[in-house]
């Protein structure tokens, strides 16, 4: 049995993480759509700023939560691998990324 949101069809379905893959032929070529639900995310990040709002920051504090798809997308995980906090600095101080932020305060 086919599992199908209108055009789309469902391929496969991760029940940890509720990451979904669905494919359409529009009739020249295959498209994908994933999605990747992130209100858990964004929910836990709030409840740690909140429950260590005044904590100092330092070594091996937390300061974000960030879904893999994303990190890559956004060349987190490249500026990581080659040292460059500057990137890592501006996109997790950015006020757009705040909701991936676990922690308050600047780094």
């Amino acid at each position: 049995m086919k599992v199908r949101d209108g055009n789309w069809t469902l391929l496969s379905w991760d029940p940890m993480t509720g990451r979904t893959v669905w494919s359409h032929f529009n009739g020249d070529e295959t498209v994908f759509r994933i999605e990747m639900p992130v209100d858990n995310i964004v929910k836990e990040n709030e409840f740690t700023r909140n429950a260590t709002s005044g904590n100092k920051f330092g070594d091996w504090v937390k300061i974000a939560s960030i879904p893999a798809n994303l990190a890559h997308s956004e060349n987190l995980v490249r500026a990581q691998s080659e040292g460059d906090d500057a990137y890592l600095s501006r996109w997790l101080n950015s006020s757009d990324n705040r909701a991936w932020r676990s922690f308050e305060g600047r780094v």
